[in-house]
């Protein structure tokens, strides 16, 4: 992975935005590393390290992530227009 992108996804938690890396990063080398396997789209615009997506093929990736790193994805996509409400308002 470039160093740049693996900077931004460890700063990130594991998670990174196509916002964030267009700011720094020409989109193919986003698109070459999904394509390696070492970042998975988990949502729009929502990226996170492989390693990070458990089990389970054939799930949809945001349901393979740690509960707490999936409610981030959900708000990295929201962009701060959502929040968390109800269960897992209440696990954050």
């Amino acid at each position: 992975m470039n160093s740049v992108l693996r900077e931004l996804v460890e700063l990130g938690g594991g998670l990174v935005t196509l916002g964030a890396a267009l700011q720094v990063l020409p989109s193919w080398t986003l698109e070459s590393v999904c394509r390696k396997g070492e970042l998975v789209r988990v949502l729009p615009e929502v990226f996170v390290a492989a390693h990070l997506v458990g089990g389970r093929p054939g799930a949809p990736a945001l349901s393979r992530l740690d509960p707490v790193l999936g409610h981030r994805a959900a708000l990295a996509w929201a962009g701060g227009c959502g929040a968390l409400s109800h269960v897992s308002a209440l696990g954050a």
